[in-house]
């Protein structure tokens, strides 16, 4: 019995963990070159413009705020800067890239960051 708890909970935690991968690190957005840096700050996880090729674009901004985890994904805010507004964004990580879905009202949107080379 002792040996069934002990497996039982070793294959919980392997789950468990493959489930929370970590966002953190940089991430290419396929879109003018944009770069986001997402890691944690003031022990809460948030995504900054870390570069680009856009003039328009604020090297620094946040983008992606308030993210938790839900089990596999990820909930936070991601902001449009089109629209200067903060949705609702569920991300999955799958090793090298991130699926996010971003809903607004009853429409939603899905894209895909893949990882930059450090």
């Amino acid at each position: 019995m002792k040996v069934l708890t002990t497996l039982f909970l070793l294959i919980f935690s392997i789950v468990y963990t493959s489930a929370q991968q970590s966002l953190e690190g940089l991430w290419k957005t396929g879109k003018e070159e944009t770069i986001i840096e997402i890691s944690f700050s003031s022990e809460q996880l948030m995504g900054k413009l870390k570069s680009s090729n856009n003039d328009k674009a604020e090297l620094g901004k946040i983008i992606l705020k308030d993210l938790r985890s839900e089990g596999s994904k990820w909930i936070g805010k991601i902001y449009a800067a089109k629209r200067k507004e903060w949705y609702n964004v569920e991300i999955i990580s799958k090793e090298e890239v991130l699926e996010l879905k971003i809903s607004f009202g009853l429409l939603s949107k899905s894209l895909q960051w893949k990882k930059a080379n450090n």
